[in-house]
């Protein structure tokens, strides 16, 4: 009875001290960021720097003008000191991988605490710069990783899409193909710079060059920084629901991005509202003809400060120029040839008319109410402050928005713009 309650003891602390600070922080997400809050996809790369590997990848990262986060293991960057400073001047992020990527279950408590703060010290002293981030390799974690990281105020980043690279029986296309099946908005991608197989690099470069391409021109997502939110795990949490709403939306009525980085969105339907006429009095649209609504895509519209004119001010920025590639979007997509009238309906509609919209009453009905409902929700969710935030800037009731083809087509470059009618 004695050895068994000892043996269970053992396992006990075993458990404490790997299983479930792994379960928690690896697994859940829970105390870690594996993925960020932005419109766009973020690269890292781990395991380096590489003398054979890194500066190729600076390379194409600075051909493609992708940002991206390098996890350096801390010996490595001390022995290619001037390797890990180009990282930093090329304008990329830093963050620490360890000091010689140890597996965290097997490292003991005094040597886990005092190999982080070495490689801490290491990489602060090589780069001349504060570093905020670490990632453990494997992404694993012990007791004292979790304990060492919220003493040094540390974050935890991992990654929720990965291509397997440091695979050498992995293709590059099949690296590319696994990352583009996975990838949306917030996503963190990892992928390496150095260890694996015998020849993965490789692989993992020619990857990287298909990717540069694919998920811009092909998924219309931008690469960012890494860039967190100062939210509590309840509000990510919040978001993440709100953010799963949104792409049900957008597949179930074909809901369309213009471009990596347009702040609207077009979805083809019928119109169901009063008639709608040009300036010369020509119906443009009636109930039954085929309209585009025009969606703001929210998450390229969050703001990122708790100033409400600076974030007011800088949403009319992003919808100014985003009005030129709408327009030839619409311009190159036979689907929208029929279309004269593009339009929404919205609280957020006291500045359209600089933009050339018009504004309409609409009755007030139970579908405007939960729109009205379901954009002040927008607000509560995108906007930094929360519902603690005023909306003054929104009306209290919704209004149709609506732009003539003509005058959205206007927006186009003339020596683009020959199928303007």
């Amino acid at each position: 009875m004695v050895w068994e309650n000892v043996l269970f003891c053992l396992i006990l602390i075993l458990a404490v001290y790997t299983v479930i600070p792994d379960l928690l922080l690896h697994r859940l997400g829970i105390g870690s960021w594996k993925r960020q809050y932005s419109s766009g996809v973020a690269l890292t790369f781990d395991d380096g720097p590489d003398p054979m590997v890194t500066p190729r990848l600076l390379q194409i990262l600075k051909q493609y003008n992708i940002p991206a986060t390098f996890f350096v293991v801390a010996e490595k960057a001390e022995k290619y000191p001037e390797l890990t400073r180009l990282i930093a001047e090329e304008g990329h992020q830093l963050g620490v991988h360890s000091l010689s990527h140890r597996y965290a279950w097997f490292t003991s408590p005094w040597k886990t605490w005092r190999e982080w703060t070495e490689s801490l010290c290491l990489l602060e002293r090589l780069t001349d710069q504060k570093i905020a981030w670490m990632r453990p390799p494997w992404g694993t974690f012990n007791l004292v990783t979790w304990w060492w990281l919220k003493r040094h105020t540390m974050r935890a980043v991992l990654w929720n899409v990965e291509g397997h690279d440091w695979e050498v029986r992995r293709s590059p296309e099949e690296i590319a193909a696994r990352i583009i099946k996975k990838i949306n908005e917030g996503s963190i991608v990892v992928l390496h710079d150095s260890g694996g197989d015998s020849g993965a690099p490789e692989n993992t470069l020619l990857a990287l060059e298909l990717l540069s391409k694919r998920v811009v021109q092909d998924l219309k997502l931008p690469f960012v920084p890494l860039e967190f939110p100062d939210w509590s795990f309840g509000q990510r949490l919040i978001f993440r629901v709100w953010e799963k709403w949104e792409h049900y939306y957008a597949i179930k009525h074909h809901v369309e991005r213009v471009n990596a980085t347009n702040i609207f969105r077009l979805e083809k339907t019928v119109y169901n509202g009063p008639n709608l006429y040009a300036e010369d009095g020509k119906l443009l649209a009636e109930k039954g003809d085929p309209v585009a609504e025009i969606h703001l895509d929210n998450i390229r519209l969050q703001a990122k400060g708790r100033d409400i004119q600076k974030t007011a001010l800088k949403a009319l920025r992003q919808a100014r120029a985003s009005m030129p590639d709408l327009a030839q979007y619409v311009i190159n997509n036979p689907g929208y040839s029929n279309i004269k009238v593009f339009m929404g309906e919205t609280l957020l509609y006291r500045a359209v008319k600089g933009f050339g919209f018009e504004v309409q009453e609409l009755p007030e009905t139970w579908n405007s109410k939960g729109i009205a409902w379901l954009q002040r929700m927008i607000m509560r969710v995108y906007h930094p402050a929360g519902k603690e935030r005023g909306n003054e800037r929104l009306g209290t009731k919704t209004k149709l928005v609506w732009i003539s083809r003509s005058k959205l087509l206007s927006y186009a470059a003339p020596e683009l713009n020959s199928s303007k009618p």
